[in-house]
């Protein structure tokens, strides 16, 4: 895709973005927002930081392919990251990622952005690993079963996958084991916030709701995934017969909760280690 199509993109979203949250009743979002129980809410955030520390540890395996990586330099990397991808489109805090693993001069550039992309696939590659799984044991909706064929093909890939891969297997499966692990932690976070809202839905509805806004994301990537998050909560709710307005006070404060704590955190880290470097 061009510059100037995923600037198009980006416009797009964000202007539905806001022509949906306009024609939902801005009041009654605010309304939902202030309503919700914070309680629950916090315990999504903690929930989302140990996440965050989930993933650095996939990461951390991942890069001990190439060479042995320190733990508070991954997690660094990680926060790191998130505040690149917050600040920039299109994925390109990845690059933040990959720079804050070559801080101590023991991992290049170029194995780097290997690790990182390789982290990458991994995660992504679990998910439907984790929706099959969740859909042996709840009704997910039809709407997400129709796509049934094309995840379990995406398991049997990553099986093989791993099988074939030779001296590296062990920590490939440690790999898809911490994403996994992830995965579960990114759905908790979808139903303390459902919680939060006092919606009472099933299990299924926060599994759907996962899938859907992480596909929605993955689609349109804006700074901080700003729009499209929104959006594909909202649609993914929608399946549940949940009003607008209750929706996308679910989305906005859901990705308040997964963004901003990792951000600020983030920022703090980076803005040390420019200290720490001049």
């Amino acid at each position: 895709m061009s510059r100037r199509a995923r600037v198009a993109v980006l416009i797009a979203v964000l202007t539905a973005t806001g022509v949906a949250i306009a024609r939902s009743n801005p009041r009654a979002i605010g309304r939902a927002l202030a309503g919700m129980s914070w309680r629950w809410a916090a315990i999504a955030c903690v929930i989302n930081l140990l996440g965050v520390l989930i993933d650095a540890l996939r990461l951390r395996i991942i890069a001990g392919a190439s060479r042995d990586v320190g733990w508070q330099q991954v997690v660094k990397a990680q926060f790191v990251g998130i505040v690149g991808n917050v600040l920039f489109p299109f994925k390109l805090g990845e690059g933040a990622r990959a720079y804050m693993l070559t801080r101590d001069g023991q991992l290049s550039t170029a194995n780097a952005l290997k690790m990182v992309f390789a982290d990458r696939v991994i995660d992504a590659a679990v998910l439907p690993i984790f929706i099959v799984a969740a859909s042996v044991v709840l009704p997910l909706p039809p709407n997400v079963l129709r796509y049934r064929g094309w995840l379990m093909a995406t398991v049997v890939t990553t099986i093989i996958a791993i099988l074939a891969i030779g001296r590296h297997r062990g920590r490939l499966a440690g790999a898809v084991a911490a994403s996994l692990v992830s995965w579960t932690a990114r759905a908790a976070i979808v139903w303390c916030m459902l919680i939060a809202s006092h919606l009472a839905l099933p299990l299924s509805a926060t599994i759907t709701t996962l899938l859907i806004v992480n596909l929605g994301i993955a689609i349109a990537a804006t700074p901080g995934n700003v729009g499209s998050f929104e959006l594909a909560a909202a649609a993914a709710l929608a399946l549940w017969k949940v009003p607008s307005d209750t929706a996308f006070s679910v989305a906005i404060a859901t990705h308040v909760v997964e963004v901003v704590p990792p951000m600020l955190i983030g920022l703090m880290i980076g803005g040390s280690s420019l200290v720490t470097s001049s």
